[in-house]
C-alpha cells in the first residue's frame, strides 16, 4: 500500500531496470568524438562534465550505486571496464589494402578519457600532432602531493580507477622529461629511467600510472618530470 502512494518518479528510481534505462540517457548527451581532439576543447570539457555528472549519481543511495556497478554500458562509458567491441585500436596500417588483407583493427584512433584529461589539465594528456595514434601525458614530482589528497576522497578513488582510454592502453613508456640548459652541468645526473615500461594486459588506470610513477621519482629523486608515451 506504501509503494502504490509513492510517486511515479520516486517508483521509477527504485527499480533498478528503469533506472538504468534513465541513466543512460545521459549518455546520449555525449558529443560524439573526434580524432586528434584538443583536450582543452569545449567537447572535451563538455563530454568530461557529462561522465562527471553521472559518476555523481552512483553516490545518491546504495540502490543507484548497484545499478551503475551492474550496467556494463554505464561502466564502459565510465571508463571503469574495457570497451572490447569499440571499432578503434591502438594499432594500424598505413597500408589500406595490406590492413585489409589481414583484417587489421580500425584506423580510428581510441577515446582518450575526458574525465582525466580536465582533471589533471597539466598533465597534457592528448595524441600528438604527428600521429594520432600515440598519446602522451606528462606528470611532474611536484604533482605527487596533490594526488595524494585527492585520492583521499570518495571521487577521486573513483578517477584513480578510470582507464585512460576506451579501448584500454595496455602499456607506456617513461622518459625523462626535461629541458636542456647547455650552460648547467649533468654530469652524475639520471639519464634515463630503469624499468621504464608500464603494463597492464587488462588496460592501465590513472591510478596505475600514478602509483609506478611515484615509485619512479623515488628512485630517481633528481628526476623532476617524466613523460609516459603510449607504445
Amino acid at each position: 500500500m506504501d509503494e502504490e502512494l509513492q510517486p511515479a518518479s520516486q517508483r521509477a528510481f527504485a527499480t533498478p531496470e528503469l533506472l538504468e534505462q534513465i541513466l543512460l540517457c545521459l549518455l546520449d548527451e555525449l558529443l560524439p568524438p573526434t580524432d586528434g581532439e584538443d583536450p582543452r576543447s569545449v567537447r572535451t570539457h563538455t563530454n568530461a562534465r557529462k561522465l562527471l555528472h553521472l559518476l555523481r549519481c552512483s553516490e545518491v543511495d546504495q540502490v543507484w550505486r548497484q545499478c551503475m556497478l551492474g550496467s556494463k554500458r554505464i561502466q564502459r562509458a565510465l571508463f571503469l571496464v574495457p570497451d572490447d567491441r569499440a571499432q578503434r585500436s591502438w594499432h594500424h596500417s598505413t597500408n589500406a589494402q595490406v590492413a585489409q588483407y589481414y583484417s587489421a583493427p580500425s584506423s580510428l584512433a581510441p577515446v582518450l578519457n575526458t574525465v582525466i584529461q580536465v582533471t589533471f589539465a597539466p598533465y597534457h594528456f592528448r595524441y600528438w600532432h604527428l600521429s594520432y595514434h600515440c598519446a602522451y601525458l606528462i606528470i611532474t614530482k611536484r604533482d605527487l602531493p596533490i594526488l595524494h589528497l585527492r585520492e583521499q576522497t570518495g571521487q577521486g578513488r573513483t578517477i584513480s580507477s578510470m582507464l585512460l582510454s576506451q579501448p584500454p592502453c595496455l602499456a607506456l613508456e617513461a622518459t625523462i622529461w626535461e629541458e636542456k640548459d647547455e650552460t648547467k652541468e649533468y654530469v652524475g645526473r639520471t639519464s634515463s629511467l630503469s624499468e621504464p615500461i608500464i603494463r597492464c594486459e587488462e588496460g592501465l588506470t590513472i591510478g596505475m600510472v600514478h602509483e609506478r610513477v611515484k615509485d619512479m621519482f623515488l628512485e630517481h629523486p633528481d628526476v623532476a618530470a617524466i613523460k609516459l608515451t603510449t607504445t
